[in-house]
C-alpha cells in the first residue's frame, strides 16, 4: 500500500486503506496499542476492550445508526485488533466515522457498549 491509498488521520484513531495485494478490497483497522485509551468504558460496562469488543461496538453502530450497512462489508477480529474489510469502501468510510466518532464521545461508545447484543463480544 503507499500513503495515497492509506488514510489514518480521517478516522482516526482507525486507519482506512486498500489492500495493496487486493485491489478494489479495503479495510478499516484499529489495534490495541490505540484502544488502550478507552479501557476505562468497556471495563465500567463489564466487557473486554480488544478486537471483539469493537466489533460488537461496530455491529450495535450500525444496528442503531446505520441499518443500511448491513451487510456490506464483513468483520475479522483478534484479540489485540479490530478489522471491518470488503469492496464497498464507501460503507466501510461510513463505519469509520461512526466509529472514531464513538471513541472521542466516551458516553456514546459506552451507550454502544450497553446496546450491543452480549454475544457479539465473544
Amino acid at each position: 500500500m503507499t500513503d495515497r491509498e492509506t488514510d489514518r488521520e480521517t478516522y482516526a484513531p482507525l486507519s482506512f486503506f486498500e489492500y495493496d495485494h487486493r485491489p478494489g478490497s479495503y479495510c478499516l483497522l484499529l489495534t490495541d496499542d490505540r484502544m488502550l485509551a478507552v479501557d476505562e468504558v468497556f471495563e465500567a460496562a463489564g466487557q473486554q476492550n480488544g478486537g471483539y469488543g469493537w466489533e460488537a461496538v461496530a455491529r450495535s453502530a450500525v444496528r442503531t445508526h446505520a441499518p443500511q450497512l448491513e451487510g456490506r462489508f464483513r468483520y475479522d477480529p483478534e484479540a489485540g485488533m479490530f478489522v471491518a474489510y470488503g469492496e464497498d469502501a464507501a460503507a466501510l468510510r461510513e463505519l469509520g466515522v461512526l466509529l472514531s466518532g464513538a471513541f472521542r464521545d466516551l458516553a456514546a461508545l459506552r451507550e454502544l457498549i450497553d446496546s450491543a447484543d452480549p454475544d457479539w463480544f465473544d
